[in-house]
């Protein structure tokens, strides 16, 4: 590979040819200490006790046109509108999505697409499979994995109906599909990193893509043709199955950046009349705000936090958006509490407990017409449907009244949800039917049985049936977490949260 820097004009982007040898893993970079990049984990993460994160590709972002030089913190100039815009641009060698406010008094964002830690050789390296092989992985995540990525698997769902056609034609779907399908399934293939492989090219595909829109961007062109929309989808499905496929492997900072990634794009196409009548730009927009949203619960991050994505207005006749709007609200408010450190009382003003059981007894209500209108009345999945709704209607209780410190104050409002939500959850008839759905509520219900034995068993069990249900392994993390929650004294989940995540142990439950 080639040493050193081939750098060019602010309007081209910045690209660099990154040097021979290869970062060492996310901890020890910031640590600031040699890695000896062993596999699968390196021996510094092991020796401290620490998640190795390995050396993967990740979408990361900073702000700026330039991180060094006379280009440095300058901003890309954008067509103004009076919605928030985007644009792409590079640091040195990286791509990097971001977000930046406040360019003549009108919302900017400076995007762009960085692939970290990854030689530029690995993700060009010749990687042709037969075309039965692709055909196999098509078929096990068309059969195995697309309805672990959706509230309700049915005939319409997109990631089946929609996405997995795109990979015929946009190569960065198709080897995102490969990449996750080969590593949930364990499959015997010719090549034993062909997951690994597949990730890069799908990668390097997402950043090529970026590279040309922040050239457009740069030169005062709007991405809002067809054409434009439609590679933002593709780039999107494609992100989104990557995210699946860091969670799965538990990479869950990478996962994060993954995401970062994917908001920057919903937040640069969201306003432009291109995604009008688009239902896969939207349908991706919401699963976006799904993980978003509840990953959003049980994290530190303000940033992740505060620049989550939320359901699209408009959108309160789809699955729990109304739900999740809400929710993200209550998480606004906590997170502002603990960065402020204002009294509590004073930042939750307005969000009464029964103006909180109002709210969430509405999307609730909202979420039962919205299955109606599926056709699920009737089904055999109605009955188990309706425990789901109850089940994130009581775990939303919980979480708000532990977040907003109103445990203690409504002590027998907690005892009843805590009761039914426990109910709900061991009263599915086909668990498996909605065990992708589980993990949030279940562990919030785990965040409530500080001292109870039993139900901690109850929660244990029902977090490894979900791993045994979707093999995802970073669920095994949350039993981890709650074990050792309930090994201590303090009866509320957060302390620990914050001190695991600051170590990067951070729990994910979506």
């Amino acid at each position: 590979m080639l040493e050193g820097k081939v750098q060019r004009g602010a309007a081209e982007s910045t690209v660099e040819v990154l040097p021979k040898q290869l970062k060492g893993c996310a901890n020890c970079e910031r640590r600031r200490i040699r890695c000896d990049r062993r596999r699968p984990h390196c021996a510094k993460c092991d020796k401290k006790g620490l998640p190795c994160p390995g050396y993967d590709r990740r979408l990361r972002w900073v702000e700026g046109v330039a991180a060094r030089g006379h280009l440095r913190g300058r901003t890309v100039p954008t067509r103004p509108s009076s919605e928030d815009k985007a644009a792409f641009r590079e640091e040195d060698s990286k791509d990097i999505f971001t977000e930046r406010s406040q360019l003549d008094k009108r919302k900017d964002f400076m995007s762009s697409v960085v692939v970290l830690n990854a030689p530029i050789a690995q993700a060009t390296r010749p990687c042709k499979y037969p075309d039965s092989l692709t055909s196999v992985f098509m078929d096990y995540y068309r059969l195995n994995l697309a309805g672990l990525m959706v509230w309700m698997d049915s005939d319409e769902n997109h990631y089946r109906t929609q996405v997995v056609p795109l990979a015929a034609n946009q190569p960065a779907v198709g080897f995102a599909i490969m990449a996750f399908a080969a590593q949930h399934g364990a499959m015997t293939v010719p090549d034993e990193s062909v997951a690994e492989n597949a990730r890069d090219r799908c990668l390097r595909l997402i950043q090529t893509r970026a590279q040309d829109m922040t050239a457009r961007l740069i030169k005062g062109d709007d991405l809002n043709d067809h054409g434009d929309v439609v590679d933002a989808e593709w780039m999107l499905a494609s992100i989104l199955i990557m995210c699946n496929y860091e969670n799965a492997r538990r990479r869950l900072q990478i996962a994060d950046d993954h995401r970062r990634a994917a908001r920057t794009i919903v937040n640069l196409f969201k306003c432009q009349s291109s995604i009008n009548n688009r239902d896969l730009f939207a349908f991706l927009r919401n699963q976006l705000a799904i993980d978003d949203v509840l990953a959003a619960t049980t994290s530190c991050d303000l940033p992740l936090i505060r620049n989550a994505v939320t359901p699209a207005p408009g959108s309160e006749h789809l699955l729990f958006s109304r739900y999740l709007t809400f929710l993200h609200r209550i998480t606004l408010v906590s997170a502002d509490a603990v960065d402020s450190h204002p009294s509590i009382s004073h930042l939750r003003s307005g969000l009464t407990m029964p103006l909180i059981q109002s709210e969430f007894e509405q999307a609730r209500g909202a979420t039962l017409m919205a299955a109606g209108r599926l056709g699920l009345a009737g089904s055999s999945m109605s009955l188990d449907f309706i425990r789901l709704v109850e089940v994130y209607h009581n775990a939303g209780l919980l979480y708000s009244l532990r977040c907003l410190d109103y445990a203690t104050e409504h002590a027998s409002e907690r005892i009843v949800a805590v009761a039914s939500l426990f109910d709900q959850l061991t009263g599915f008839e086909d668990l498996a039917a909605f065990v992708q759905n589980l993990a949030w509520p279940t562990f919030i219900a785990g965040t409530e049985c500080h001292g109870d034995r039993q139900r901690q068993e109850i929660i244990a069990g029902l977090l490894m049936e979900i791993h045994e249900g979707t093999r995802f392994s970073y669920y095994l993390d949350a039993v981890n977490f709650l074990k050792e929650f309930w090994a201590g004294e303090d009866n509320d989940w957060r302390p620990l949260a914050r001190m695991r995540e600051a170590i990067g142990q951070r729990v994910l439950v979506v």
